[in-house]
């Protein structure tokens, strides 16, 4: 039982999915508007966030930010719905829009977003660089991303976070993307870690 309620934190379904989506709601408050702070979302952005969840982040933008569109994209069509219910407002309004997929099923034109975000999802992506490599390409110039993640596996360490924060700027730069920076934060169970970074096109274009 224990071990198929874990494994709704990873692509959360049905009534245990719901319940993972209110822990995470909670467990993630702090770090998800850390995350927000240090993407510096300004007005005429137009975000994306890559593994909503219960959709605290969306409902944080959306209520706080003015002449900002927000898209969002989960593989859980729990968290979809559970997102959809949680910003019912905005969705009605036009501001937000939501996908059940991963960035390589979203349609929208290159050259797109000023801002994408990534709150505890990066572990659970297959692959990292590809989907970086299509974020960017899905970003505009000069745009700016943030990946956030606070381990909560039982062998978690502020070892293992530093790790993580040193594959996700390699990653990063890899993909196109320049002005890396990784920064930890101290938050409850487990050290975290967020990396921010601009998409340079001119960069993927002279390779």
């Amino acid at each position: 039982m224990l071990e198929a309620f874990a494994k709704q934190f990873c692509k959360p379904e049905g009534m245990l999915g719901k319940l993972a989506g209110k822990i995470m709601a909670v467990e993630n408050r702090k770090i998800n508007r850390w995350t927000l702070g240090r993407l510096g979302i300004m007005p005429g952005d137009y975000v994306l966030e890559i593994g909503f969840g219960p959709g605290f982040s969306l409902e944080e933008i959306c209520r706080k930010e003015k002449n900002v569109m927000v898209d969002g994209v989960d593989v859980s069509d729990t968290m979809v719905e559970t997102a959809a219910k949680r910003n019912e407002a905005a969705i009605e309004n036009g501001d937000l829009r939501l996908y059940k997929g991963d960035v390589f099923t979203l349609k929208q034109q290159c050259h797109q977003y000023d801002k994408v975000l990534s709150v505890n999802n990066y572990p659970l992506w297959e692959k990292h660089e590809e989907s970086l490599t299509r974020i960017h390409q899905l970003m505009k110039d000069g745009g700016r991303i943030a990946i956030t993640v606070q381990p909560r596996e039982e062998d978690a360490t502020p070892e293992k976070t530093m790790a993580l924060g040193i594959k996700i700027e390699q990653d990063l730069f890899n993909a196109g993307f320049r002005d890396i920076s990784v920064k930890f934060k101290k938050v409850r169970p487990m050290l975290t870690v967020c990396v921010t970074a601009e998409c340079k096109k001119q960069d993927i274009q002279t390779h």
